[in-house]
């Protein structure tokens, strides 16, 4: 059973981890002794780099990156302390470099920043949610009443013609052998293996060829050729089956977090409809020169 979620974006968003342990700064990566002092009041200083305070805080945020990123690898105090001073000397060349003013830096700045917000908001307020079983049970229940569905076995003979696809029908009803016709006269990527195409559901098959395979029983073949955009098909029903749904306890963990996306989106679209949203024509990015822009589109609210 597939369980699709409605955004996927926003799924992702649950999943944003914390950026290689750089500090996010606002004003231009210009850290003020005020903030310094602040957070080194808050938390225990491991490290001073240059005058710049690295605190127990900042290990432990690092240290649990990194052990997401390498699960594998444990790392020392010591050692984490000495990433972090490098990267404190780094990022000071970098804003010496002048590399905080460049207006690309910004946005990426910035946009790290939005990230990171936005994974602590949402799993504030939707890290801890709960449901109960019979919640999970009857979402369950309605995904497996959509997920069951019949799936078919067949093979096919490709022609170019009708009168070629006539012509085959004609052997089988003398009783000549299906694959046999199907290794000599298809046209089909399948005609070494005699035409079969294995078990496939009716949507993933165009609509002349599966609505030909539905009205089918087990054993039968097409008595007319099936017209669809890639010839001309005779086709031969092997077998049916009903696909079964994967069992409760299985998938209670993927319908939990389906849950909890809905939750979110019903979440975004309050804010939504709350807002007051203009959406301007952006300018055409570097490598699409000379293509027409989207058109102006104002919203608000939905």
């Amino acid at each position: 059973m597939t369980i699709r979620l409605a955004r996927p974006s926003l799924a992702l968003l649950l999943g944003l981890g914390l950026l290689a342990g750089c500090q996010v700064q606002t004003d231009n990566a210009k850290t003020s002794s005020a903030s310094t002092a602040s957070s080194a009041s808050a938390s225990p200083t491991v490290a001073t780099v240059n005058g710049e305070v690295i605190t127990q805080a900042d290990l432990e945020a690092y240290r649990k990156m990194r052990a997401g990123q390498m699960p594998n690898v444990n790392l020392s105090n010591k050692a984490l302390v000495e990433e972090l001073v490098d990267m404190r000397l780094l990022e000071q060349a970098a804003v010496k470099e002048g590399m905080a003013d460049k207006p690309q830096v910004k946005a990426q700045v910035e946009q790290s920043r939005a990230n990171i917000l936005i994974q602590a908001l949402l799993r504030d307020k939707f890290g801890s949610q709960k449901y109960s079983d019979a919640e999970l049970k009857k979402q369950y229940d309605q995904l497996a009443a959509q997920a069951s569905q019949r799936e078919y076995k067949a093979s096919h003979i490709l022609l170019k013609t009708e009168a070629e696809a006539k012509k085959v029908i004609e052997q089988l009803n003398k009783g000549a052998n299906f694959a046999e016709l199907a290794k000599k006269d298809s046209i089909a990527p399948s005609a070494p293996k005699g035409g079969e195409l294995g078990w496939f559901t009716a949507q993933t098959m165009v609509a002349p060829f599966s609505q030909a395979v539905e009205k089918l029983k087990k054993g039968e073949y097409t008595k007319t050729p099936v017209h669809t955009r890639f010839g001309w098909h005779v086709i031969l029903l092997q077998d049916t089956r009903k696909t079964n749904p994967p069992p409760f306890d299985q998938v209670k963990s993927r319908i939990r977090a389906m849950l909890t996306q809905q939750a979110i989106q019903k979440y975004v679209q309050d804010l939504r409809d709350k807002a007051k949203i203009k959406i301007d024509t952006p300018a055409p990015a570097a490598n699409t020169t000379g293509t027409t822009p989207p058109a102006v589109s104002t919203a608000s609210g939905k």
